[in-house]
């Protein structure tokens, strides 16, 4: 007897407007609806979606080679984003990549970028101390954005603050905010000349003009600065002496650029929101900080000593997972779940869904970060938490952006205590990332020295 194709709704022009409109709802009730295994219709093509962290398991880990990065939302991201090592479908091009970069990315190399991440960070509590003696609040997604970005762009590639630097933030965060609308609503090509589609193009051009000027003035002098674009230009494949051509280079940065900023923000964002709306954690954290540094900066060997304030960013992350839907293409038919997944289908997987299934966590709307302690850890299937992914394409720059967030939080909280400028909730806004859908505003009280 054949095996069933999994269900779900049949109407194409309400699925297209709701899923539009509202995704997460729409996934949602999708799921609530017809199961773990379902299927729905977008455009022309059928997808089906994947809820249960077993299933994703097996196409993520078991059976990764069967499910491969050639499904329609990678095409459109290597249009915008180039073949770098997040975006090529797999194969030996992906293997070398990887095998190129790995080594960027070990722990004596993140060392050596903390030091960028600590000047950065300490200019812009400078900033933010100057604010809480005016009375300001901080509106948290923009100041978040702008400081990963910062770091980022110090930790990558040596680019210090000043006129540039301002500059390419500036048009980063264009960037940022068109192809995130477009994303949303894909309704016409980039190509064509829409004010939102200009503003896109003419400020990529100045990220992309940037990029190259600072990828030449690293060939130029072939000195390795400490940061992650000297490691990437100076690094050959062990197999094959390969190094990166200046295209890829090029591509690898943008990729970099854009995810080890934007997805540290929103979690930092979505951090901050959450410690002003739980003192209680807010406590424990401060007194982790305290306990651990005892008043002086933090390094980066202290990240591994902050156990509870992980906890934090770990939570914050199941709530949150900035990969908050992700896909891959049937490369042959397969079963999951008891239904048939044809070749040539287009999969989608929802960790936002699959950090709330029941089966895994109690209470899963919560905000928990004991569910975080090493017993609990322990006890969990790992395959129930993917904020960076899993199987062969877990995310290279995990341990980068978890030392990054939590040296912005121990800096952070070592001077302040935060308190939400309103009571008001948020809820997460679902476009490339998951952000706020309306601002955060919180106020910053000094603590005593």
């Amino acid at each position: 007897m054949p095996l069933p194709t999994p269900p779900g709704p049949a109407n194409l022009v309400r699925t297209m407007l709701t899923y539009q409109k509202a995704p997460l709802a729409f996934l949602t009730n999708v799921l609530d609806t017809y199961g773990d295994v379902a299927s729905f219709r977008l455009a022309t093509a059928r997808v089906i979606l994947l809820r249960h962290p077993h299933h994703i398991r097996r196409v993520l880990q078991q059976k990764a080679a069967v499910y491969d990065r050639s499904s329609m939302p990678y095409k459109m991201s290597r249009t915008l984003f180039g073949r770098g090592l997040a975006t090529v479908e797999g194969g030996e091009e992906w293997r070398s990549m990887r095998r190129l970069m790995q080594p960027s990315f070990h722990y004596q190399r993140v060392a050596s970028m903390a030091e960028h991440m600590l000047a950065v960070i300490g200019s812009r509590i400078e900033r933010w101390e100057e604010m809480a003696a005016s009375g300001q609040t901080i509106d948290t997604a923009p100041e978040m954005r702008s400081l990963t970005l910062r770091v980022v762009a110090r930790a990558l590639f040596a680019l210090e603050e000043g006129d540039v630097c301002d500059r390419f933030a500036a048009a980063i965060d264009t960037v940022d905010h068109e192809l995130g609308q477009w994303m949303r609503f894909p309704l016409l090509p980039l190509s064509v000349p829409t004010a939102g589609h200009r503003r896109y193009w003419a400020n990529r051009a100045v990220v992309e003009e940037i990029i190259d000027y600072v990828i030449t003035e690293h060939l130029a002098d072939n000195v390795d600065r400490g940061d992650l674009l000297s490691m990437l230009i100076m690094t050959e494949d062990e197999e094959t002496g390969a190094r990166l051509t200046d295209e890829q280079l090029r591509d690898q940065v943008m990729i970099m650029l854009w995810a080890g900023h934007e997805t540290g923000a929103n979690v930092l964002t979505w951090t901050w929101y959450r410690l002003g709306a739980h003192p209680e954690v807010q406590q424990r954290v401060l007194r982790e900080i305290d306990d651990e540094l005892d008043g002086r900066p933090p390094t980066l060997a202290d990240c591994s000593k902050l156990t509870y304030t992980r906890s934090v960013l770990d939570e914050v992350q199941r709530l949150y997972p900035q990969q908050w839907l992700a896909s891959r293409r049937a490369l042959e038919e397969d079963e999951i779940g008891g239904f048939r997944i044809p070749a040539g289908t287009d999969i989608f997987f929802s960790p936002y869904h699959a950090h709330r299934h029941p089966e895994f966590w109690d209470d899963p709307e919560e905000f928990r970060p004991d569910r975080f302690t090493a017993e609990e850890v322990a006890k969990r299937d790992r395959s129930a938490y993917i904020p960076f992914g899993s199987g062969p394409h877990l995310c290279i720059g995990n341990q980068f952006a978890m030392t990054e967030m939590l040296l912005v939080l121990a800096s952070t909280l070592q001077r302040f205590r935060l308190e939400p400028a309103s009571p008001e909730p948020v809820n997460p806004q679902p476009l490339l990332t998951l952000g706020p859908e309306k601002p955060i505003h919180v106020r910053l009280i000094p603590r005593p020295r």
